[in-house]
């Protein structure tokens, strides 16, 4: 079940930057991202009803400001993805157990000379596929990764956040509000019914599915196995956007998501995860 469920995992995250891309193609994709965190985040209230009882104030704002980094982070890559390939925009992303580690340096937690190493070798994999698809949403896709983990460092490091199932409920509908208010004027222009098919995809296998699988393994299993989908992700969303959206494939894209993958699966192995975990993607 344990292989069934990381499996399943690495599929339903795997798949979100192109389902991202071809969202993003028809509809607008900060008013869509966060329609679909909103519908995510009213379905895992009503299957647990009492899931926002007895929050206090400062948890509920707590949550809230981490889902605003994290969703908001999300919904800024969906509307790169409409000038960025999805598979280098995957790849990007996945920096990002290496803002982690630059954050903490800032925080007071020194890094060893390994970590530093690991940091340099990754950075200049992310350099290289800026470079191979230079464009100023490349960089808003780095910029919102480096969001994302600000995010993702908060949450690790309050002692204010309720459990699991609340925490990525507040989180769900607090980004998507956000979104919907930054996206009001966002202009549709004849949305297609597949990109209406990626919004209720993003909506009920990347955000409901995939959060319930990783709650699970999270419970189930260890937190280092679970912490695996950090180079598994973008290598998946890289093939599924060569081999089904006709993305390109360079040489130099290549080498550079050698390095990404290589320095995030070594962050990754070098850390000692917290059993306790908000729902973010580090």
């Amino acid at each position: 079940m344990v292989v069934f469920a990381l499996a399943g995992l690495w599929l339903c995250w795997g798949t979100s930057f192109p389902a991202m891309r071809v969202m993003a193609q028809t509809l607008p994709p900060l008013s869509a991202s966060g329609a679909a965190f909103l519908a995510a985040g009213a379905v895992l209230v009503l299957l647990r009803p009492t899931t926002l009882r007895g929050l206090s104030f400062r948890q509920f704002a707590t949550a809230a400001s981490i889902g605003i980094c994290l969703l908001g982070a999300q919904g800024t890559v969906a509307l790169a993805e409409r000038t960025t390939f999805a598979g280098t925009a995957a790849l990007v992303v996945a920096a990002l157990p290496l803002w982690v580690t630059v954050l903490n340096a800032v925080l007071g937690e020194r890094p060893t000379r390994a970590g530093l190493l690991r940091v340099l070798i990754g950075f200049s994999g992310v350099a290289l596929l800026t470079g191979t698809q230079a464009s100023t949403w490349t960089f808003v896709v780095a910029a919102a990764g480096f969001v994302w983990a600000i995010g993702t460092v908060a949450a690790a490091r309050t002692t204010n956040l309720p459990g699991p199932w609340a925490s990525t409920a507040v989180q769900l509908l607090s980004g998507g509000t956000l979104l919907l208010v930054v996206g009001a004027g966002e202009a549709i222009d004849r949305p297609t019914a597949v990109s209406w098919l990626a919004l209720g995809y993003l909506a009920l296998v990347d955000s409901l599915a995939g959060f319930g699988l990783y709650t699970w393994l999270l419970r189930t299993t260890s937190a280092a196995l679970v912490s695996t989908y950090a180079y598994a992700v973008p290598v998946l969303a890289s093939l599924i956007s060569v081999l089904f959206m006709k993305e390109p494939l360079r040489p130099i894209m290549l080498a550079g998501a050698v390095l990404i993958v290589t320095s995030v699966a070594a962050e990754v192995s070098a850390r000692k995860p917290r059993t306790r975990t908000a729902n973010t993607r580090t």
